[in-house]
């Protein structure tokens, strides 16, 4: 199947899936920043306030589409809690399905590049996975998940053309999508996780392999500094969940996702050494991790997702040595 197929059918379901679960169910977990006053609270506060750009984003398209006299009732939308604004609720819609479109489409070029050990009915069966675990997960819903992931997909991209020539336009290319994925979300710190793996593995401790890789982590803690001392406060976290993470039947329930995907993408791992790149990854991860069970809610297993994303093209990655 040639390639622009492919992406005509990646966005028809990223569209068709994403537009099932936002209006063919009623959400019962984000209820709370449904409300735009209630949304910018949380949002530009703590750990929130540092995540900018999708922020934005959702405040842009929350602004524009109040410009249109548009009869929010034709959606039939269903909500827990009486102050919920439809208008809200689209604007979330409309920036997580653009986004969820743009990360598919970059899911389907990876699958269908020579970067990756695939036969014909993977090289379209990655991405659904893929598409599917993000939408599955969007019960939390959040302004930021999707535009992370689709980022994080883009710096595999160029890392891997980066990889190939070794060419400093590209080099310059992931540092600025470093850069504008920290100031979307932190979790960005995962792209150098994933640069370290596969440099590693391809060269070694050698300079090629650590330059790249020291740029990257200077990039990266120079932007996550800059957004907290611009905003004059310093949170790292907004507050200790662990003993509940270990201790409430829902956490546990997020943990056995996290286990479950993760055994998914080393049973499907082409090769031992496809293997190995994904235990090092998580390795290299550990920092996102421990943040993850200090200080996020487990039960919101989108958490994993970046993780799992990430490895499930490991698991199929063509290591040039090989």
């Amino acid at each position: 199947m040639k390639l622009y197929f492919q992406i005509i059918f990646i966005v028809l379901l990223a569209i068709t899936v994403n537009s099932f679960v936002y209006f063919g169910f009623t959400n019962s977990y984000s209820t709370s920043i449904l409300n735009y006053s209630n949304f910018s609270h949380q949002f530009n506060s703590g750990i929130y306030q540092y995540r900018k750009l999708s922020g934005f984003f959702l405040k842009e398209i929350y602004q524009f589409l109040g410009y249109w006299d548009i009869d929010y009732s034709i959606f039939k939308l269903k909500f827990l809690k009486e102050d919920a604004e439809p208008r809200m609720y689209i604007a979330l819609y409309l920036l997580n399905t653009i986004f969820l479109t743009l990360c598919s489409v970059v899911m389907v070029v990876l699958a269908q590049s020579n970067y990756f050990t695939l036969n014909k009915s993977e090289k379209i069966l990655l991405p659904t996975i893929g598409v599917f675990s993000i939408v599955f997960t969007q019960f939390a819903l959040s302004p930021y998940d999707c535009s992370s992931y689709f980022l994080l997909m883009l710096f595999i991209y160029f890392l891997l053309k980066y990889l190939q020539k070794g060419e400093i336009k590209n080099l310059i290319t992931l540092i600025v999508i470093l850069i504008i994925s920290t100031i979307n979300r932190e979790s960005s710190a995962l792209s150098i996780s994933l640069a370290a793996t596969i440099l590693y593995l391809e060269n070694g401790l050698k300079k090629r392999s650590l330059l790249p890789i020291i740029f990257l982590v200077i990039v990266f803690v120079a932007t996550y500094l800059g957004l907290r001392f611009t905003s004059n406060s310093f949170s790292t976290n907004d507050g200790v969940l662990v003993v509940q993470n270990f201790s409430l039947m829902k956490n546990l329930l997020g943990i056995s996702f996290w286990i479950l995907f993760f055994g998914l993408t080393i049973f499907i791992s082409n090769s031992k050494e496809n293997t190995k790149a994904i235990l090092l990854f998580h390795v290299f991860s550990a920092p996102y991790i421990f943040m993850c069970f200090f200080t996020g809610i487990l039960y919101e297993i989108r958490l994993y997702v970046p993780l799992f994303l990430t490895s499930l093209f490991l698991s199929k990655y063509t290591f040039k040595k090989n």
